[in-house]
């Protein structure tokens, strides 16, 4: 991502963050590359008032990074005369991501190690489409484990299921 766009991308989010009167600092910028090849421009936000900013299971930080998300593309195409070019980024409050990503690895390591030993299916809690992906990908290497999304919207989760290896 060029340092316009991190530029575009880290203006926007102190715009709205005083537009919504949060006190929140950037505590942290990074560039990760991504399994695809390509790269993510990730804000870490530091703020005393996590919960306002977060909301219950990230659903106040998801909508915050839609809306900044609107607002850098329409700038870029403003800036590029119309030429639309894929901003890849993520907006973290506290950490809260990266500590969410870590615990959604060790449950998946928890249900995948149960399932194996019980031999019988396990549904988790309806979850977001970030958290059952990460969830899939840990179980997909698994021998014997797979994984099936089910149900619809906000009530969608995962079923791990074991399945016998036929020789």
């Amino acid at each position: 991502m060029s340092e316009n766009n991190q530029r575009l991308v880290k203006e926007s989010v102190i715009e709205l963050l005083n537009v919504m009167g949060a006190d929140a600092q950037v505590e942290e910028e990074r560039i990760e590359d991504l399994k695809d090849g390509g790269e993510v421009y990730t804000i870490n936000l530091k703020t005393d008032e996590p919960n306002l900013l977060i909301g219950q299971y990230g659903s106040n930080l998801h909508s915050f990074q839609h809306l900044v998300g609107l607002v850098v593309r329409k700038r870029i195409l403003q800036e590029n005369n119309g030429n639309d070019e894929e901003i890849r980024f993520n907006i973290d409050i506290n950490d809260y991501k990266k500590q969410k990503k870590e615990s959604l690895i060790k449950l998946a390591d928890t249900i995948a190690n149960q399932v194996m030993y019980n031999k019988n299916s396990v549904a988790l809690r309806p979850m977001s489409a970030y958290e059952r992906k990460i969830i899939h990908m840990e179980i997909a290497g698994r021998d014997n484990l797979e994984t099936e999304s089910v149900g619809e919207d906000i009530a969608r989760r995962i079923i791990v299921k074991y399945v016998s290896v036929e020789i």
